[in-house]
């Protein structure tokens, strides 16, 4: 059986440059993540993953080589306004950090991404409450989150990710800053989101034993892709 990619690098090369210094965070980089999968990218610090997952993201451009998401041949014939539609529909976003607002509540950090597409606000209240049922904090719905532990944090994040229905999950680190437990309850809810509802996620991560219970591992080194 034929499996279907959704995403795409092929020969991606990212170089960093400075009026003193060229960086190659990437280097010919050719990678296929195919549909439903949950794939994990380890190395070391500085060796390219974020920087991977930033591209796939398209919050950054490789100076090149080709990227394509779902089909799509991402390049400069889009503009800024169709990258971020695009990548509004098509991707989830879950950081090490949270980059929740601290000012809003849970169901308006949730219900941000509706917004963006204009979605009526009885819409994204309703599907903001399912999602956030979803990751088990509708008790916590009226919390900001200085008011909630960081393992919370994630799972209003991965709530958050997942309102739009993305096909593709970008996690960076997502229990860097979790401890084992919470860790442990973050990655199980990754792994339903892929199980049961078949969607692809990557995720970046030092944790060796995490990306075990994900279906491949991709190993790299000073920016290139070792396996």
């Amino acid at each position: 059986m034929t499996m279907e990619t959704v995403i795409k690098l092929t020969e991606v090369n990212k170089i960093y440059r400075t009026e003193e210094v060229e960086t190659q965070a990437l280097e010919n980089v050719n990678l296929e993540v195919y549909k439903g999968e949950f794939l994990s990218v380890m190395g070391p610090s500085g060796c390219g993953k974020s920087t991977l997952l930033n591209i796939m993201g398209l919050l950054d451009e490789p100076t090149s080589g080709m990227v394509e998401l779902c089909g799509t041949t991402i390049g400069r014939n889009l503009s800024d306004n169709q990258l971020a539609e695009f990548r509004n529909k098509t991707l989830g976003f879950v950081f090490q950090s949270f980059h929740l607002i601290s000012s809003l509540n849970v169901i308006d950090n949730v219900q941000l991404p509706l917004m963006y597409r204009g979605v009526p606000y009885g819409e994204r209240i309703r599907r903001a409450k399912e999602v956030i049922e979803r990751v088990g904090l509708s008790h916590r719905m009226k919390h900001t989150p200085v008011q909630l532990s960081g393992g919370q944090c994630q799972r209003v994040a991965i709530a958050r990710a997942i309102i739009g229905n993305p096909e593709i999950i970008l996690a960076d680190e997502p229990t860097g800053n979790l401890d084992s437990k919470m860790g442990a309850d973050i990655l199980g809810l990754l792994k339903q989101l892929n199980e049961e509802d078949g969607r692809t996620i990557v995720m970046v991560t030092h944790n060796e034993q995490q990306a075990r219970q994900t279906s491949r591992i991709v190993k790299f080194l000073d920016g290139r892709q070792m396996e």
